[in-house]
């Protein structure tokens, strides 16, 4: 379904526990945040698409909606099952992938994109993704996808002060000027082969398959920045006035870049 070394990466490393060490739980805070805001029925039909273990579709769930969750890893789709298992709202788990879903036309509410707009390298890829939602789409529904910015590692290794090994350097150039992300050799748990998205390409590539966009949004945003973010994190006042400091600079384009993800929400007409 997908380059076997994107399905090695996740079946040898612990994407069920992603969310809850570093900075995934600003990351989940900040996805349902700005997923919730576009769920305003009390029951709608989800497509989960790329959801990994079932975080999200267990909590979208437990809000009510009906939920499918694909994913093309065997590993992920284990997990999640055992989650919706444990789930109040139980959902629906399959073993699929982005350019080829298993839905009727015109027969999803929501549909989201976690990976499949940074894991799918080539952009005739992405393309077939997102008309993949389209076509699945009811006429007015939304489409949330999810991507990587073509700064991220850049402003990571210099936070880091890791910009200065010359193969990190290269890495990062190759992104500032590509989008193509190369994986480094012999450096544990980094992402395989993806690509890495200008916001303005991402609004071209959703808008090229015939949907409109209605927002864009950066996820974690300049808190990650914080010289002591995991300390500031643990104090309920720091971490609401971080919280704050995204939320106010969330639509910011020309601060979009300094957001690892970034979220583009997009409408069926």
């Amino acid at each position: 379904m997908i380059e076997p070394a994107i399905t090695e990466f996740y079946t040898d490393h612990a994407e069920d526990s992603r969310l809850q060490i570093g900075l995934g739980p600003l990351e989940f805070e900040r996805n349902k945040v700005l997923m919730g805001r576009h769920l305003q029925s009390d029951k709608l039909i989800i497509a989960d698409v790329g959801g990994g273990t079932g975080h999200y579709a267990a909590w979208l769930s437990g809000l009510g909606h009906g939920v499918t969750l694909i994913d093309p890893v065997p590993k992920h789709i284990e997990q999640a099952k055992r989650k919706a298992k444990r789930a109040a709202n139980s959902f629906n788990c399959l073993l699929g992938e982005a350019r080829d879903l298993p839905f009727e036309d015109t027969s999803i509410d929501v549909i989201i994109l976690h990976g499949p707009l940074y894991h799918l390298q080539k952009q005739e890829d992405r393309l077939l993704a997102l008309k993949e939602a389209h076509r699945v789409l009811k006429p007015g529904g939304k489409v949330l996808g999810f991507a990587i910015t073509h700064a991220a590692s850049a402003v990571a290794a210099l936070h880091s002060s890791m910009i200065h090994q010359p193969q990190v350097f290269s890495m990062c150039r190759s992104e500032l000027l590509t989008g193509q992300h190369e994986p480094l050799e012999g450096v544990p748990g980094m992402l395989p082969r993806a690509y890495f998205h200008r916001p303005s390409l991402l609004v071209e590539e959703l808008e090229a398959v015939g949907l409109v966009t209605t927002g864009l949004y950066a996820v974690e945003g300049l808190a990650w920045m914080d010289g002591q973010f995991f300390q500031s994190w643990a104090d309920p006042v720091k971490r609401a006035r971080l919280l704050e400091l995204v939320g106010l600079t969330e639509t910011d384009r020309e601060l979009l870049c300094f957001s690892p993800h970034i979220m583009i929400a997009g409408r069926k007409d």
